[in-house]
């Protein structure tokens, strides 16, 4: 038997120790590389397999679970609300594309960032979103110290880093942190789910997720264009280094290379979130033609379906088919039947013959792209039907679109309709006797205002129902006329309390709304409708009031008595004097705190709003003093 040296045994053990080792290293790169098409790199993979097994969560963080939505409310309007939505929406889908799965009962946490989600790079979404989640628990409170001592085990987020609770030292206001982020606010969504906000983002700092500036802007899709304000400054905001665009990829490559018949599905899917998620997996995608949408468009005017962004995005996911390996046309043309689930949580089904079909829509032609997944030709929109439509147009008034009126204004379509709304409506003679009378198309040109309307209940309780036309149609007649417009469209949403609007008229508008109630006001005015949408050129509010009044209200005192006299009698108080002295500033009535049982001060002069604090067109001032 041949002698082998103990050194030189020893030393050929740890040779074959070291040569497994690079094996299994090898064999890990190709499985995540190949093998479920996630694009993971090898040092993600080994270290999706090392998480801290002392976290108490460590077992479900290695399940990939999701928590149960069931509960969730999405008729919220609170701002909070929406932050939870936008980083459901636009991060969950990302982690279903690898792998984890919803479970119900599992208590969960959601740490919800004030970043976008849809302005992270694509290959970061996975890690940022984990990085905001903890299966496992739910942190009715922020004390981790228990009878003197820090609590021996701790919960860790999705990538396994641990949670840690501080409170901020010499704090007043009771501040508390969670790994170094301010706790904004904290809200219970359902018996086994969490939501927390955070003033800022968890996650290395060295390597930012952001390719933008990272700043909360409360538009989404929606919101009117004039409520923007791009150039903020704040000496607190946190600014990231911007990460470089990736190239294109390889369906979107192809998109822009198809000269005719895939230019709307082009369009949508590049306004969309799944440009950023899409190209790390295997997928089938079905593309409509431009003619399958095009018979959802109205002729000359009416709803199109796919102005709404959210349910474009939603069917645009139902046309992807994630799957390890895509499906080619060879493959639907020899089989019977075949169901595959989309992106969006629909099933689709294939069959082979006569013809291959998916739906029972006709596929036109097929393509395979460049890193091998594959592109089918169909001619119908897949899950939209006249009752999905008819549903959306319900509950999205403000996007049908108008007919173009020669009458009675044609360059200002918005003040146009509205007049031609409130005609019909009873509720609203003396308003439209008013526009009738005072020009005011050349101040409301085109579309995208808010206007306020007041109900004849409110001229008639001033004695305005007896303002002649002329008054009406005098220079402080169109004034106040136009007090009651702003120019942007308004949502409820934009309607917060103690928010200050600018007027077309000069003067502005104060919001007011109280807690615990669903009453808001408009300086002296209650809403008595909320948003009466004009088509997709703006929105009006009916009011029980009429803004600055006082304006005409000398014109009701020369012609008519006074209410005391009205009812018989004096009202005691003498007569009120109209001259003021020098010293003393005018004020609208509709700041004052007390109206004395309704009763309005006049002011003479019709300058009485040049000396009044102007705030930007359109945009809500958050911190702003009336004049006293």
């Amino acid at each position: 038997m041949l002698q082998v040296p103990a050194a030189t045994l020893l030393l050929l053990i740890a040779l074959l120790q070291l040569a497994a080792t690079d094996a299994v290293a090898a064999a890990t790169t190709t499985t995540t590389g190949n093998g479920n098409g996630n694009g993971d790199t090898t040092t993600t993979s080994i270290l999706e397999r090392q998480i801290d097994s002392s976290l108490k969560n460590a077992k479900l963080i290695e399940s990939k679970l999701l928590p149960d939505l069931v509960g969730l409310q999405r008729n919220q309007e609170d701002d909070k609300w929406q932050h939870i939505y936008r980083f459901i929406d636009d991060g969950f889908p990302v982690l279903e594309l690898y792998g984890y799965k919803t479970k119900p009962d599992i208590p969960y946490t959601l740490i919800i960032p004030k970043i976008d989600v849809r302005s992270i790079e694509k290959p970061r979404l996975k890690e940022f979103m984990l990085e905001h989640l903890v299966p496992g628990k739910i942190f009715d409170s922020y004390n981790t110290v228990s009878n003197g001592k820090e609590e021996e085990e701790s919960n860790g987020n999705g990538n396994g880093h641990k949670i840690v609770f501080r409170k901020l030292e010499k704090s007043h206001n009771n501040v508390w942190l969670l790994n170094g982020q301010q706790i904004l606010y904290k809200l219970r969504i359902n018996e086994h789910l969490m939501a927390i906000g955070i003033d800022g983002y968890l996650g290395d700092r060295k390597s930012p997720y952001s390719k933008r500036n990272i700043q909360e802007t409360n538009n989404r899709y929606n919101d009117p264009q004039p409520l923007e304000q791009p150039n903020i400054t704040n000496a607190h905001a946190k600014v990231e280094p911007i990460i470089k665009e990736s190239k294109a990829s390889p369906l979107m490559s192809f998109l822009a290379n198809m000269k005719t018949g895939t230019k709307v599905f082009q369009h949508f899917l590049s306004k969309s979130n799944l440009t950023r998620i899409m190209d790390d997996n295997a997928y089938t995608v079905l593309i409509p033609s431009d003619n399958a949408f095009q018979r959802w468009h109205p002729i000359d005017w009416g709803f199109y379906p796919f102005s709404v962004p959210e349910f474009t995005e939603s069917v645009l996911r139902n046309h992807f088919l994630p799957m390890q390996r895509p499906l080619r046309i060879s493959d639907v043309k020899n089989m019977d039947q075949m169901i595959v689930h989309t992106m969006g949580g629909e099933d689709v089904v294939f069959h082979g013959q006569p013809t291959p079909t998916v739906n029972n829509v006709s596929i036109m032609s097929d393509y395979t792209l460049s890193n091998g997944n594959q592109v089918f030709i169909i001619s119908e929109v897949l899950f939209v039907s006249e009752a999905v439509v008819s549903k959306l147009h319900q509950m999205h008034k403000d996007k049908e679109t108008p007919p173009l009126l020669a009458f009675p204004w044609f360059g200002a379509q918005f003040l146009s309709h509205s007049f031609l709304a409130l005609e019909r409506d009873s509720r609203f003679t003396q308003i439209t006797r008013y526009l009738n009378n005072a020009e005011i198309a050349p101040h409301i040109s085109g579309a995208n205002y808010t206007f306020f309307v007041p109900e004849d209940k409110a001229f008639e309780k001033l004695g305005f129902d007896r303002l002649s036309d002329d008054v009406m149609a005098s220079q402080r007649g169109i004034k106040m006329l136009l007090n009651h417009f702003v120019r942007g469209r308004l949502y409820n949403r934009d309607l917060r309390d103690n928010e200050v609007f600018e007027t077309i008229g000069g003067g502005h508008v104060k919001i007011t709304r109280n807690p615990g109630s669903n009453y808001t006001s408009v300086n002296n005015a209650q809403i008595t409708e909320s948003e009466v949408f004009v088509y997709n050129l703006g929105t009006m509010y009916y009011i029980d009031d009429i803004l600055y009044s006082h304006m005409l209200r000398d014109h009701i005192t020369k012609s008519t008595k006074t209410r005391s006299d009205r009812n018989g009698g004096d009202s005691g108080g003498g007569s009120r004097s109209t001259v003021r002295p020098s010293d003393v500033e005018i004020v609208p009535n509709e700041f004052e705190s007390e109206h004395n049982g309704g009763d309005y001060a006049i002011h003479g002069d019709d300058d009485d709003f040049e000396d009044e604090i102007i705030t930007p067109k359109a945009l809500p001032v958050q911190i702003y003093e009336l004049p006293k």
